[in-house]
C-alpha cells in the first residue's frame, strides 16, 4: 500500500476570527480560532465526501464481484458499492496485486448474510466492523493515519454506503500487514485471516471461522 509523508497529510491553519452566535458572554459575535493543524483533502473521508465520490465515480471499467448465486437475500444488492470502492482503494493505494471484489463480497456475505443490521454485541453492520476497528480507522495518530475516516459514528456503520468503504479500507491495511508477517504476497485467504485476527493463530476456531467465507468465495468463482 502506498504511503504519504506526514508533511503532505496536514497543513497549518493560522489564528483567525470566526463569526458565532451573539450572547451575553460574547456580545460581539466574534471569536478567534487558535492556530491549528488540519488534514488535507484526499487524506480522509467523511460522510459528505463518501457520497460525493460514489455519486461521481465512473463505473465503466470497474471490476464487479460475481453475481453467482449464494442463496442469500440481497446478495447482489451491493455489487455496485463493492466494485466501486474496491476499485477506488486499489487505485488510491496502488495495491498490487489488487484487492479482489469477490473476496470483499464473500467476506460480507459470510459475516452478515448481507443484512444491514445483524444482531451482534461486538460488531456492527453489513461488514461487521468492530468498535475497535471503528476507532482505529478514525485515529489521526493510529496505524492507518495516512488515510482515515472522520466523523463516522457507530450508527453510520449500519448504512452499507458507509460501512463498505470503511471495510475495504481496513482490508487494504490488513493485506499490507499480512504481507509483512508472511514475507510474501498475501492471497485472499491470508488477507481474510488477518482481517479476522487469525493469520498466525493455531486455534481450532480458525477453520470454523473460515468455512463460510471459503464456501461463498468458491461459489462466486465458479
Amino acid at each position: 500500500m502506498g504511503k504519504k509523508s506526514s508533511a503532505t497529510r496536514k497543513t497549518r491553519v493560522r489564528a483567525h476570527p470566526r463569526r458565532v452566535t451573539q450572547s451575553q458572554k460574547n456580545p460581539s459575535g466574534v471569536t478567534v480560532v487558535d492556530e491549528h493543524s488540519r488534514r488535507l483533502p484526499g487524506t480522509y473521508l467523511d460522510e459528505k465526501e463518501i457520497y460525493k465520490i460514489a455519486n461521481g465515480y465512473s463505473l465503466k471499467k470497474v471490476p464487479y464481484p460475481s453475481s453467482n448465486s449464494l442463496d442469500r437475500p440481497d446478495e447482489n444488492k451491493y455489487n455496485d458499492l463493492i466494485g466501486m470502492w474496491t476499485d477506488y482503494f486499489n487505485s488510491l493505494f496502488a495495491i498490487k496485486p489488487p484487492l479482489d471484489p469477490d473476496m470483499i463480497k464473500a467476506l460480507i456475505g459470510s459475516e452478515s448474510d448481507f443484512k444491514t443490521n445483524p444482531k451482534n454485541p461486538i460488531a456492527i453492520g453489513i461488514a461487521q466492523i468492530t468498535k475497535e476497528t471503528h476507532r482505529i480507522v478514525q485515529d489521526p495518530k493510529g496505524e492507518v493515519k495516512d488515510f482515515i475516516f472522520t466523523k463516522i459514528s457507530q450508527k453510520d456503520l449500519k448504512n452499507p454506503d458507509i460501512a463498505i468503504p470503511v471495510a475495504i479500507r481496513w482490508l487494504a491495511h490488513k493485506k499490507s500487514l499480512a504481507e509483512k508477517k508472511l514475507g510474501r504476497t498475501a492471497n485472499h485467504e491470508d488477507i481474510i485471516l488477518e482481517y479476522k485476527g487469525l493469520l498466525k493463530s493455531k486455534t481450532l476456531y480458525k477453520g470454523n471461522a473460515f468455512e463460510r467465507y471459503r464456501e461463498f468465495y468458491g461459489k462466486l468463482k465458479k
